[in-house]
């Protein structure tokens, strides 16, 4: 499939109904993640016990904050190709206020977090575990730039799990990049909605 038939197909759904599809994957993540723990007896790393100046924690929230910043300077400096990924992203958050995506962004951390270094990463490495991953976010599979970012980004998540002990701290770094990631495109949404009401 190109990219023209890609965003067709993007452009076949409304925002309501992608978000729909979003919530429905998080809660089969969920209830994947519950019935893998439970058949091979995965206990949940509940580990909460973390000071905010843990190390980890903090290497998460630079984490967090320097690739949103980075996929926002790319963006900036690449030609739109690069970074496209079909336009599910901008349809998606672009539709939300900032309190939704702040709920939104903290389920999907949440419940690929769990499925992933929670519970996946445990039975299967964290090698394996961080391609399937990155094979997940098939619509990056085209797009060489994105892949390897998404690819990166699973194998350093799986590291912080595998230092850290819990999954918060891989978790806290998840969060906040789809979180700050979610909150520029609604304003870039919003920004330009403006621009164009009043004739910019």
């Amino acid at each position: 499939m190109n990219n023209s038939q890609e965003g067709k197909l993007i452009d076949d759904f409304t925002p309501k109904e992608l978000l729909v599809n979003v919530y429905i994957s998080q809660g089969l993540f969920l209830v994947i993640a519950i019935g893998i723990a439970f058949f091979f007896d995965v206990s949940f790393p509940w580990n909460m016990d973390i000071p905010l100046t843990n190390k980890y924690l903090l290497l998460a929230g630079a984490t967090g904050l320097f690739l949103p910043f980075l996929s926002i300077e790319l963006k900036k400096r690449l030609p739109d190709h690069y970074l496209d990924d079909g336009g599910i992203n901008d349809k998606i958050f672009s539709s939300l206020s900032y309190p939704h995506i702040f709920i939104l962004t903290g389920i999907i951390a949440f419940a690929e977090e769990w499925l992933f270094r929670g519970v996946l990463q445990p039975l299967l490495g964290l090698v394996i575990t961080s391609l399937i991953f990155s094979l997940l976010h098939v619509r990056y599979i085209k797009k060489p730039l994105l892949f390897s970012i998404v690819t990166l980004l699973s194998f350093w998540l799986g590291l912080l799990y595998e230092i850290s002990g819990t999954i918060w701290v891989p978790f806290f770094a998840h969060y906040l990049i789809d979180f700050i990631s979610g909150c520029w495109i609604a304003r870039e949404h919003k920004k330009g909605k403006k621009d164009t009401e009043n004739g910019v």
